[in-house]
């Protein structure tokens, strides 16, 4: 498979806004000329996937996970790349890598790291491709039916489209920490001051939450039905045309959301909460994995619930079912 650079998509125009509490005000700016990022995606120096002790394993700094079609992918800033087949748990390359999230596509998992940093893992290949787009730190990647959509730092939004890479946006001043995309015209991005973006034919949107407190991640079933969460326990939910808060029952800052199977928060000192009901009047359950570190993502494998958590150098990895009885652990977190 190549990996080519070319200016196949135009940059949609940003309309962008500062403040708390947006509404439906707008401050419209130019639509800017599509800029194309010189990049080359190049195979990185894979060793042959073998076993390795678990409690080896896990003694890295472990950030993200999520699942394609056949097996489990977590990546670490500062440490390995990991993938489980649903079996056996292997390091698939021991590059260090400074990578904060991961998305996956039935076929391919796309992380984001710091430093613009991108990679690949393919499933259909098994080959890993890496390369650095920007200066500007990467948080959040949403996986796209050809690519992913990636935000960070300062504004930062990438598209990666069969194969292209490209700027996807101009003109957002907060720093974007989450998204959830499901076309190259229709998606959410979270970040600083409870902003919130929507992207739809005519652009970025930007609009207000009435918080403060920075949101970390978003989740979405589609572009009407939205949860994000934040910092000191914030949830909002998109409800009616409006974003509208709803009561966590902590106050500590939550890392990740899923919106399927049912809505499920991961947070800091082994916060894990849970509901069917997304209303403002809903109320969210707390599981307990019975540990006290900091669980900074989550998605979904079938039917099953995955958290992965983090503490210093370690981590651990929970397999739930939907009900949030532990299926079994990993590591020692």
């Amino acid at each position: 498979m190549s990996w080519r650079v070319a200016a196949a998509l135009a940059v949609l125009s940003v309309l962008a806004a500062a403040g708390i509490g947006l509404g439906s005000g707008r401050l419209f700016r130019p639509s800017p000329t599509p800029h194309v990022v010189s990049v080359t995606f190049t195979p990185a120096p894979t060793p042959s996937p073998s076993p390795i002790d678990e409690a080896t394993l896990f003694r890295q700094p472990l950030s993200a996970g999520c699942a394609t079609a056949q097996g489990v992918w977590i990546v670490t800033n500062g440490g390995g790349l990991l993938r489980y087949d649903g079996g056996t748990w292997q390091q698939v390359d021991g590059t260090l890598r400074s990578l904060t999230n991961v998305a996956c596509s039935p076929d391919a998992a796309y992380a984001v790291g710091l430093l613009g940093a991108i990679l690949i893992g393919d499933e259909q290949t098994r080959q890993i491709r890496s390369t650095d787009v920007t200066t500007q730190d990467l948080f959040g990647v949403s996986s796209l039916p050809d690519g992913a959509l990636m935000v960070g730092s300062n504004g930062t939004v990438f598209v990666l489209d069969n194969g292209d890479i490209q700027i996807f946006a101009k003109g957002i001043d907060e720093s974007l920490y989450g998204v959830v995309a499901f076309s190259l015209e229709s998606a959410w991005a979270v970040g600083d001051s409870g902003i919130t973006y929507r992207l739809d034919a005519r652009g970025w949107n930007p609009v207000g939450t009435g918080q403060a407190n920075a949101l970390r991640a978003v989740a979405a079933t589609s572009p009407s039905n939205v949860v994000a969460v934040g910092d000191a326990g914030t949830v909002v939910v998109w409800s009616d045309g409006s974003w509208r808060a709803m009561p966590s029952g902590v106050d500590v800052d939550l890392r990740d959301v899923i919106d399927e199977p049912g809505v499920w928060i991961v947070g800091d000192k082994g916060t894990l909460l849970t509901t069917n009901d997304t209303t403002p009047q809903g109320t969210l359950r707390r599981v307990d994995l019975r540990t006290e570190c900091d669980l900074v993502s989550i998605f979904a494998r079938k039917d099953e619930v995955w958290v992965i958590g983090r503490a210093g150098l370690g981590g651990a990895v929970w397999q739930l079912r939907t009900d949030g009885s532990l299926i079994r652990k990993w590591g020692g977190c």
